[in-house]
């Protein structure tokens, strides 16, 4: 019998192909200049191990699993000339074919949408999200997945808010292989019914599945419950109480929400044991168990994310029920490396890291924390130790993206969690009830919301325990790399090298930062003195309250830099695209202070979505007035006295040594020439540009005074209103003057100790 392969080495080239696509993603070379590094690297490798060739093999494979991982990601990256993403920018006729479940949900404006996820055909090829609003009593067009389906717009690229710790939503739907949008246009769309084959039929049936079970539930339960309750069983946030959602993040059960590797196991623990009952062998309880599972996950819809959840699901069902521990871990590896070659791009995707690291958490460290919880009762140590060892082997990830830990997760998992439990196997067998006997899945379902009820205010207590979970600052990649040298090598040494790297992010080294944050079509630069204190001028926001980027990215940047408190916010108006995110910084986070324009403070209120009552400290700025905190010196240099719209717009000057920076909002015109008659002093190092580079705003004159070394644009990617506009642009570039946009590099970041300034953006160039 041949020995077979080591674990170990598994690992180490699971854990080279990795490299290779993080070197192509990060150092962009061509595939040429990586086949030549790679085979001078064997050759010399196979030179140097020729008297001990026991090291060969340690030494060579790595090297050629990393060319591996950089060739498929070049593969896979470099789109093909007709992809639909080629055409970005220009107006186009789209015709293909619906690919998943089309989704309807009524926007908080009160729009309705349709979304669907078409695959382009003909000229132009590759995955669409097509998004379409009806007019006022406009009936929505019946569409089916494998329809036919035309339309026109303007089709545009994906695109993230590029700011560090960010999930990367578009290598996501890159990798699912989507990689344009477009909205359609006043034409609307043409559907066109397709019978299909036989797999087109057989989604058609899953999908009317999945539809009586909403429905089912929507008769018996309230919309939030409904809600609830269908995304734990098939997925998807549509629908969801913010709080609801909020509470489960805090409590680290916010996976159970969506299809994922827990829910796969859980399921086929609930068939080993009705198998175990019934006392059958174990062969026929791993056969049942993914036929559990793979039921499941077709009901689910089959969506990528889903398959690899049951891939995880299914490995951590077979160590545990043929007690194949090491067997488990083995496929653990090659099933990560199966995804990775067939699509590189999984790498960056959370879904993905999340589960490869929980799964590996449950295969490696489960068993032996166990162990050491034996004098507990077994109802606790069971799911305590399944907890706490999914969450070590992925804190690095949860940290990153999340940038906390939940110390209250043990308790959620061992009280809140069975509970759920019974809602989701209790939910699947509800609708197999309500199709046999309506009423008495009317009666099934009214029992379910009644358990879930339960659940989510046992989960509300956890969640608002003291320091049921504590912020904490993000692991870089040398600190991820030392933290899982400490979990693997179970080194206490290693430990004290992280915290070291951890507390450098509490220290400063003496130079302000000035960051002006990617929020799209919104203003918001986010200050941090030499000592730490956040000063925040604007907060982004988006027009109709479709999006929350206070919440969704302005807090999770705040937090990926260790921010904690803000000392103040300086408002420059009350519009929507410059103070709207700062209600979820006033919920998240102490606010000591907010300098407003002197609009009335209930618009504030309204703006922000909280009561007057719970507003923090709020006043009108003075022109003429200047704060000290931290060595870093803010003046407001305008502020208007009446007026209305964009002309009520403070203007703020920061200054720290000798380098200063221009805050203007959404300035007009006339109120530039109104500041450059009164004489005031508007020279800045760094000029944040008028109205997102609006032509009301930026004229030669005011522009020529500032004199900026560098201009910043914050400006949403493809917007309606066509900023920057090209005639702001030539007058910055006849300065000469360094021109930044939000749309184009994300996050810009300014350094600076007084005298020199640096600058780096999020997206390299």
């Amino acid at each position: 019998m041949k020995p077979k392969i080591s674990n170990e080495f598994l690992n180490v080239l699971l854990a080279a192909m990795s490299a290779g696509v993080l070197f192509m993603e990060y150092f962009h070379r061509s595939p040429k200049f990586l086949i030549g590094t790679c085979a001078a690297l064997i050759i010399g490798g196979i030179i140097f191990t020729w008297r001990r060739k026991n090291l060969t093999a340690w030494l060579i494979c790595p090297i050629i699993f990393f060319a591996l991982g950089g060739l498929r990601f070049s593969a896979v990256d470099n789109l093909p000339p007709n992809d639909i993403s080629k055409f970005a920018g220009q107006s186009v006729q789209i015709s293909g074919v619906i690919r998943e479940e089309p989704q309807i949900k009524t926007l908080p404006n009160g729009l309705t949408q349709l979304r669907l996820v078409v695959d382009v055909q003909g000229e132009m090829q590759g995955g669409l999200i097509l998004t379409y609003y009806p007019k006022e009593d406009e009936l929505l067009p019946t569409a089916r997945i494998g329809d036919k389906i035309s339309a026109s717009g303007n089709l545009k690229l994906l695109h993230n808010y590029n700011n560090p710790g960010q999930i990367d939503s578009v290598t996501r739907m890159k990798a699912n292989g989507i990689t344009a949008r477009m909205s359609a246009g006043k034409q609307g769309i043409s559907v066109e019914a397709v019978d299909g084959g036989l797999w087109i039929k057989f989604l058609r049936i899953v999908a009317a599945i999945r539809e009586h079970y909403r429905e089912s539930m929507q008769d018996v339960m309230s919309e939030d419950d409904a809600a609830a309750i269908f995304a734990m069983l098939f997925g998807g946030y549509a629908g969801l109480n913010s709080e609801l959602v909020e509470d489960f993040q805090t409590t680290g059960i916010v996976h159970i929400l969506s299809v994922s590797g827990s829910h796969m196991s859980m399921l086929a623990m609930a068939t080993a044991w009705l198998c175990l009952l019934l006392r059958l062998p174990k062969s026929i309880t791993f056969a049942l168990g993914l036929f559990v599972i793979g039921t499941y996950a077709i009901l689910s819809g089959m969506l990528p994310q889903v398959l690899r959840s049951a891939s995880m699901g299914i490995l951590i069902f077979f160590a545990k029920t043929l007690d194949a521990e090491a067997e488990g871990a083995r496929l653990l590896t090659l099933t990560a490396l199966a995804m990775l070659i067939n699509q590189p791009l999984l790498l960056f995707d959370i879904s993905f890291q999340l589960s490869f690291t929980a799964t590996a958490g449950l295969m490696y460290l489960s068993e032996g924390l166990r162990k050491s919880m034996e004098r507990l009762p077994k109802f606790f140590a069971e799911p305590a130790s399944m907890t706490i060892a999914a969450q070590l082997a992925s804190l690095p990830v949860i940290v990153w993206y999340f940038n906390q830990i939940s110390l209250s997760s043990v308790l959620a998992n061992v009280f809140v969690m069975p509970l759920l439990e019974v809602v989701i196997i209790g939910g699947l067998l509800g609708g197999i009830i309500a199709a046999v006997i309506p009423i008495g899945g009317k009666i099934f379902f009214a029992g379910e919301a009644l358990i879930f009820g339960a659940g989510a205010e046992l989960n509300r207590v956890f969640a608002n325990l003291p320091f049921s979970a504590v912020q904490v600052p993000t692991l870089g990649i040398l600190a991820g790399f030392f933290y899982y040298a400490a979990l693997i090598l179970r080194r206490p040494i290693i430990l004290s090298l992280i915290i070291f790297l951890l507390a450098i992010n509490f220290f400063r080294a003496g130079d302000v930062e000035v960051n002006f944050v990617d929020v799209g079509q919104g203003d918001c630069a986010v200050v941090v003195t030499p000592h730490g204190k956040c000063l925040i001028f604007d907060t982004g926001g988006v027009r109709e309250r479709m999006f929350d980027i206070g919440g969704r990215v302005v807090v999770p940047y705040l937090k990926h830099e260790n921010i904690r408190e803000v000392d103040k916010i300086f408002l420059t108006h009350v519009h929507e695209d410059h103070s709207g995110g700062a209600g979820a910084v006033i919920k998240k986070l102490p606010v000591g202070e907010i300098i407003t324009a002197g609009e009335p403070r209930s618009e504030y209120a309204a703006v922000f979505g909280i009561a007057e009552e719970y507003l923090p400290p709020l006043r009108a700025g003075h022109a003429g007035e200047i704060f000290n905190i931290d060595g870093v010196e803010v003046e407001i240099l305008f502020a208007p006295i009446v007026g209305t719209g964009n002309e009520i717009s403070n203007v703020y000057r920061i200054r720290y040594g000798d380098v200063t920076f221009l805050i203007t909002g959404d300035l007009v015109k006339e109120i530039e020439a109104e500041i450059l008659r009164e004489g005031v002093d508007v020279q800045s190092s760094v000029l944040k540009v008028g109205h997102h580079g609006s032509a009301t705003s930026s004229s030669e004159e005011f522009l020529r005074a500032v004199n900026p070394k560098c201009a910043v644009i914050c400006v949403g990617y493809g917007n309606n209103f066509g900023h920057p506009r090209a005639e702001v642009l030539e007058r910055l570039e006849n300065l000469p003057t360094k021109i930044f946009r939000t749309d184009r590099d994300g996050l810009i970041k300014f350094r600076t100790n007084g005298k020199d300034l640096r600058v780096e953006t999020f997206i390299h160039s």
